[in-house]
C-alpha cells in the first residue's frame, strides 16, 4: 500500500483570464534551445513548477519574473505518491540520485559537472528504455539564492544556540517540479492572486 505526501503547493503564472487560467495552470516551464545551439534547462529539468505551501515566495517570483503582472494558483491537499517523488530532502532519496549519476559519470567522464537539472533530463530520456531506473513524477528541493545575504533573511537563518555558529533555516524556500501534469490530483484549485 502507497502513502503519499499532502502539501498545499502555489504556481506563478502570467497573468490571464481567470477561467482560462484555472483550467490550464500549472503551465510548464520547459527546455529551450539558446541562439549559440546549447540548452537552457529550468532547475529541476522540464516541468510544472510550484512553491511548497510559500505564497510570499509565488508572489515574489511573481513581481520579479513577470514585472508584476502575473497570477498564482493554489493547489490546496496536492497528494504526491512517495514512490514517485525524488526528494532532495531526503537522504535516501539524495543518495539513490548520486549513485546512479556516479554510475554514469564512470562511463561519460565528461559528465561529472553537469548541473543537476541536465542530469534529470538525461536521467529521463533512458527510462523510456528501464522506467524503474528513474521511477518519479514529482522531485522536490529546497532552493538557496545566490546573494548569501539575501538567502539568509528569505530563508530565515537561525543559529542553534548563542555563540555556536552553526544553524538552520526556519522558512526554507521548497520547489516542487511536477513532470506530468496529469498526475496533479489536488482537493481544490484556485487564483490567489
Amino acid at each position: 500500500m502507497s502513502s503519499n505526501t499532502v502539501f498545499t503547493y502555489q504556481h506563478t503564472c502570467r497573468k490571464g483570464q481567470s477561467a482560462y487560467i484555472l483550467k490550464k495552470a500549472p503551465f510548464k516551464a520547459p527546455v529551450k534551445k539558446t541562439p549559440e545551439g546549447t540548452f537552457k534547462i529550468p532547475f529541476l529539468g522540464e516541468g510544472y513548477y510550484l512553491w511548497e505551501e510559500n505564497n510570499k515566495a509565488a508572489v515574489d517570483w511573481g513581481k520579479k519574473h513577470y514585472a508584476g503582472n502575473f497570477n498564482v494558483v493554489e493547489f490546496e491537499d496536492l497528494k504526491i505518491p512517495n514512490e514517485e517523488l525524488l526528494d532532495f530532502m531526503n537522504r535516501r532519496n539524495m543518495n539513490y540520485f548520486n549513485d546512479l549519476r556516479e554510475d554514469y559519470i564512470k562511463k561519460r567522464p565528461k559528465s561529472r559537472n553537469w548541473p543537476i537539472g541536465a542530469w534529470i533530463e538525461f536521467f529521463k530520456k533512458l527510462r523510456k528504455g528501464n522506467f524503474h531506473l528513474f521511477p518519479f513524477y514529482y522531485i522536490r528541493a529546497d532552493e538557496n539564492l545566490p546573494n548569501d545575504k539575501e538567502n539568509n533573511r528569505i530563508k530565515g537563518k537561525e543559529f542553534f544556540a548563542e555563540n555556536v555558529y552553526y544553524y538552520t533555516f526556519t522558512n526554507p524556500l521548497l520547489i516542487l517540479c511536477v513532470l506530468d501534469k496529469n498526475k496533479i490530483e489536488c482537493n481544490s484549485k484556485t487564483i490567489k492572486v
